[in-house]
């Protein structure tokens, strides 16, 4: 049997298991049993829940059997011209959310005449009409009738109330995209291109701006730094809640330990996973630890409205610290990094990596949150780090989880930095006397416990 025949017939049998195994677990919701129409506006109750790892599994392997089916019977120069052409799709995202067009249509659920939209976001009637339309081949916004819009189920996300419209500013305007589009130049620069220092990134190229970008977002010395520093601090809750990043609140045994077992949430922003473990798991004590502009943001603002019990109960610490001056909070049970290290440079993880060792106990325990990148490459499954997807499907998902490939490209743009394998981060890892524990596959992440090497008799 021809090769090509025999992978179009696996990889439809793969999406309808796949298919049918979503669709049955949506039919648990008693309140709204079944896969929601993309023309749906209404939330549905399952849209911020956690999805059981077998879900998780299924949805990822939907979507790269679905993309490697398109790029296996299309021709190969049309797919690439579409590859070529989707840098557009950011642009037109970034017109909508700067222009507030979910909410805008929001008093008209049945529709919007494109003029109306026109005067009300202040963009010209025609060309207001083109984003849109490529938008909606999209499945965001919908055209009910020719040059009249209304909201879906997914222009309901850039609602500006929705936390995802701010990250979705953050990667599809500015400094993101921003920075992406100076990426080739900066990285064919004799200069730049070889470079790991954080003040030498394509943000840094395409802004004029001579310091790392969390430098920029602190807003010392830009008004318009500080303004983005704190969108983006805002859009993380978005984006945990659509990664499902709480999986780590779920997946990991947390009830296990003892009661006032303290975790320490270094770096956790506005302190998004700080609050899930709180509500949670009443055996924790929580500490949140992060540059001194995030820290006012959660102790004055994020966390008396969303979390108030906490403070009150005294379960919250607040201090800021710069983690690669100092050491964190000594002697806590946990130390939770999630997303952190990947914005620095070798040397900058190591002696971050360092600082945070300095402070754990012969108990303690680090847990490194990160996108855990993999190979591309299909390898025995007895070698593999991984669970890697079934065949004829890319061991490594492909689009199922494109996300960790395209984070990687975003921060090396922003920061020079980058998503790392496995054996990275145990050499940054032993480098600053820590030794590797277990690895927890969550599906979008992974988990990395560490302790001090020297608990591990060597």
């Amino acid at each position: 049997m021809n090769g090509s025949i025999s992978n179009i017939s696996s990889l439809v049998a793969i999406i309808a298991s796949a298919a049918g195994d979503i669709e049955s677990y949506y039919k648990t919701s008693t309140s709204k049993p079944g896969v929601p129409s993309l023309d749906d506006t209404d939330p549905h109750p399952l849209d911020n829940a956690i999805y059981p790892p077998t879900v998780r599994h299924a949805v990822q392997v939907l979507e790269g059997a679905c993309a490697q089916l398109c790029a296996t019977v299309a021709s190969p120069g049309s797919t690439l011209l579409n590859r070529f052409l989707s840098a557009y799709q950011p642009t037109c995202i970034s017109v909508a959310l700067r222009g507030c067009i979910a909410d805008v249509l929001l008093a008209e659920p049945t529709g919007m005449p494109v003029s109306e939209i026109s005067k009300r976001c202040g963009v010209e009637e025609q060309k207001l009409g083109r984003v849109l339309r490529l938008l909606c081949s999209h499945h965001i916004f919908r055209e009910v009738r020719k040059d009249v819009f209304a909201n879906n189920r997914l222009s309901m996300q850039l609602l500006s109330s929705n936390p995802i419209s701010s990250i979705g500013l953050h990667l599809a305007d500015e400094p993101g995209n921003k920075a992406a589009s100076f990426l080739t130049e900066t990285l064919l620069d004799p200069e730049w291109g070889p470079s790991y220092a954080p003040e030498l990134s394509a943000f840094n190229r395409s802004t004029g701006y001579t310091h790392p970008l969390w430098l920029y977002f602190e807003g010392k010395d830009s008004k318009k730094g500080a303004e983005q520093g704190a969108r983006f601090a805002r859009g993380m809750i978005g984006w945990n809640n659509s990664i499902s990043a709480e999986a780590i609140v779920t997946d990991f045994p947390w009830a296990k330990l003892p009661k006032g077992a303290i975790v320490n949430d270094v770096g956790g922003g506005w302190g998004n996973i700080a609050m899930q473990l709180y509500r949670r798991y009443p055996n924790l004590n929580m500490k949140l630890q992060d540059l001194p502009e995030r820290i006012r943001q959660a102790r004055n603002e994020a966390w008396p409205k969303e979390c108030p019990e906490a403070i009150a109960d005294s379960r919250i610490e607040f201090r800021s610290i710069d983690l690669l001056q100092e050491s964190p909070i000594q002697n806590c049970d946990i130390y939770l990094l999630k997303n952190v290290i990947h914005s620095w440079s070798n040397d900058a993880a190591v002696k971050a990596l360092e600082n945070i060792r300095k402070a754990m106990s012969p108990a303690s325990r680090l847990l490194v949150y990160e996108y855990i990148i993999q190979n591309t490459n299909r390898v025995p499954v007895n070698e593999s780090e991984f669970q890697q997807a079934p065949l004829p499907l890319l061991p490594n998902f492909g689009a199922g989880r494109i996300r960790q490939y395209y984070l990687d490209l975003a921060v090396m743009a922003l920061t020079n930095s980058g998503e790392r394998r496995l054996d990275d981060y145990i050499r940054l890892a032993t480098a600053a006397g820590l030794k590797l524990v277990d690895v927890w596959d969550l599906g979008e992440m992974g988990v990395m416990e560490f302790a001090v090497e020297a608990l591990m008799g060597t």
